[in-house]
């Protein structure tokens, strides 16, 4: 297992497991695609549960972001 960098998960988050998983599932549909024509319904709803997964993660600076935005707007109109 190599070791982990702390400074950069620190400044830019797990990155290293990102990408582990990402070889991990690049090998899997390697294996598990036997056409080019296919359609790799795993590798679909990986990328669709990545990007669940950063919405859930940005909520909070919307939450934090939305008032500012209408404060603005406020002050233009």
């Amino acid at each position: 297992m190599a070791q982990k960098d702390i400074f950069s998960a620190m400044m830019f988050g797990q990155q290293l497991e990102k990408e582990k998983s990402e070889t991990e599932t690049k090998e899997e549909r390697a294996n598990t695609s036997s056409n080019d024509d296919s359609i790799d319904y795993m590798h679909v709803m990986n990328q669709i549960g990545n990007i669940m997964n950063s919405i859930d993660e940005l909520k909070p600076v919307f939450k934090d972001v939305g008032p500012m935005i209408s404060a603005f707007k406020k002050k233009i109109l």
